[in-house]
């Protein structure tokens, strides 16, 4: 379901704008560590590769279909992994990627909850002096 927030041309262009910029603040970081942090670089085959993109797929329309939230990157690592795991064991995993991966799911909700609170609290504090406008039926 949409939030109705912005068109949906709009949202593809702000999503492209912001991943264009972060390529500049955070080079390739993220892409450095889903390559070669996760799982040994030598245990990827285009078998692997397609079996977790396989993996991915099927895991997104299942949470699609029961209506669960998730994300498509994290399921693609997922899918790399056990991929890698089932053609060549436990051993290709790399622990320090994978913690990481798992470190910043739980931390970016929490990081997205404090700076949006942030927000609040500077739009709150801008706004302070005005008297609260009536607005009913202006939104509608």
């Amino acid at each position: 379901m949409s939030t109705r927030v912005l068109k949906p041309q709009h949202a593809v262009l702000w999503a492209a704008f912001f991943n264009f910029i972060a390529a500049f603040f955070f080079e390739t970081r993220v892409a450095t560590t889903i390559g070669k942090g996760v799982v040994d670089p030598g245990a990827i085959t285009l078998t692997v590769v397609a079996a977790g993109l396989f993996g991915a797929i099927v895991w997104d329309l299942i949470t699609w279909w029961l209506g669960l939230p998730s994300s498509s990157s994290h399921a693609l690592i997922g899918g790399l992994a056990g991929a890698a795991v089932a053609h060549a064991g436990w051993g290709v995993l790399q622990g320090t990627g994978l913690f990481k991966i798992a470190l910043f799911i739980v931390l970016s909700p929490l990081i997205g909850l404090l700076l949006g609170f942030l927000y609040m609290v500077g739009v709150i504090w801008i706004v302070r002096r005005n008297a609260p406008a009536k607005v009913d039926g202006v939104f509608r």
